[in-house]
């Protein structure tokens, strides 16, 4: 499943410089002999031209990177990525992911994962394909520690989503739950807010509830079917 100095104080030395009175004539005397002369000629210096300023060379700038389609004509409209055997796009809280195989047709995904950030261990996560025959397939992974004989409840905002789905088998990843929303179901969450998802504990009061938000949902799904084909 494929589921951001100190400074050292240097101590100041002061050298004293001590002249001797016997010398103090002959160091006058030349100054003297120069007050007395010719006053010279001021010299005059030409200023250094200026360098000129070495050009500064041009840079292209970086193309844009291709950002995902947003309204329903772009996405119903695109075409896969010529020569790419994947695609990844993110719409909202959904990820897009589709690979295909030589010419054969793209198989879609779209899922979101929830989990720490710190150890990038998932927790919760949905993935379903794109929608064949009227059904949106796919598979949930539950969190260990949840009773596995209740099953998973699901709520879209406040309104009760079908009579709930068996566990098929659990892993040191998680507890896993195949799904089959219909289209009656998918298009109920396409102008949700939020899929809720409860499952009991064998030793709790409280049950494990998750919500998954649903935003990006309707054009990740519209995108998944458009690149399935």
């Amino acid at each position: 499943m494929s589921l951001l100095y100190p400074f050292r104080p240097h101590t100041a030395v002061v050298f004293g410089l001590t002249v001797s009175l016997a010398l103090l004539p002959f160091a006058i005397a030349p100054a003297l002999a120069q007050d007395t002369g010719e006053p010279e000629a001021p010299t005059v210096t030409t200023p250094k031209a200026k360098p000129k300023p070495k050009p500064v060379p041009t840079t292209k700038p970086a193309p844009a990177a291709k950002s995902a389609p947003t309204t329903a004509e772009q996405i119903s409209t695109a075409v896969w990525p010529a020569g790419a055997s994947s695609v990844s796009e993110v719409y909202g809280d959904w990820t897009v992911v589709c690979a295909r195989e030589g010419s054969g047709s793209p198989t879609c995904t779209l899922m979101q994962a929830q989990g720490s950030k710190t150890d990038g261990r998932r927790s919760f996560a949905i993935e379903l394909r794109a929608p064949a025959e009227g059904r949106a397939a796919g598979l949930i992974l539950m969190p260990l520690g949840v009773n596995i004989e209740g099953g998973v409840q699901f709520k879209l905002d406040e309104a009760t989503l079908g009579q709930g789905a068996p566990y098929l088998s659990c892993s040191q990843e998680g507890c896993i739950v195949p799904v089959s929303f219909p289209t009656l179901a998918t298009d109920t969450m396409k102008t949700s807010k939020a899929l809720t998802v409860t499952a009991t504990r064998p030793d709790a009061k409280e049950p494990v509830v998750i919500t998954v938000p649903l935003g990006g949902f309707a054009p990740a799904l519209a995108r998944a079917a458009a690149l399935s084909g």
